[in-house]
């Protein structure tokens, strides 16, 4: 089954990495392609510590890609790094390693910047519509149409009220 959580509010990659660790209690192989920011995140931590049925790959740098950079180094280097893995590496690890659950974190979101070939997302992502021996989640604040019309799940998340609006950014443990 291919799952989308999307939208403005806080909670799309939580809710993702709940469906990892969910999985995990089954015992299935997890692989997560976190899209745009970097490993700094208990998520990842702690996932990346099931070594044996987890495999993490960070495709995004240091610093969290806004429109605002589109067009600067840091855009180029997200841009091949996700190309890189979805055309050669995701297929290669759908082979070997056999995820039952792979976590597109911030896909959506890099194919809405135009960071990430939508087309070629699209491809990658059919292999797990409407399966029941795979699966995928997609995140992200905007998730185009196309990628939309494939899920069999979709999860809007909006934001009713937030600490970030008193100042309150990035807090270790809640938001990262």
């Amino acid at each position: 089954m291919l799952l989308v959580f999307y939208g403005k509010g806080k909670g799309k990659s939580s809710a993702a990495y709940g469906t990892a660790i969910r999985a995990l209690g089954h015992k299935w192989r997890v692989l997560i392609a976190v899209f745009l920011k970097d490993s700094r995140s208990g998520e990842i931590e702690l996932l990346s510590s099931f070594r044996r049925l987890v495999k993490v790959y960070v495709l995004g740098t240091e610093s969290f890609v806004t429109p605002g950079d589109l067009g600067n180094p840091v855009v180029s280097e997200n841009m091949a790094k996700a190309y890189a893995f979805l055309k050669y590496i995701l297929p290669r690890e759908l082979r070997n390693f056999r995820p039952k659950l792979v976590i597109f974190d911030e896909l959506g979101l890099a194919v809405h910047l135009g960071i990430v070939d939508e087309r070629l997302t699209c491809r990658v992502l059919k292999v797990f519509t409407g399966k029941l021996d795979r699966h995928a989640v997609v995140t992200g604040r905007y998730v185009p149409s196309s990628i939309k019309g494939m899920a069999d799940l979709i999860s809007e998340v909006r934001e009713v009220k937030h600490y970030f609006r008193r100042g309150f950014v990035n807090l270790e443990g809640l938001d990262y």
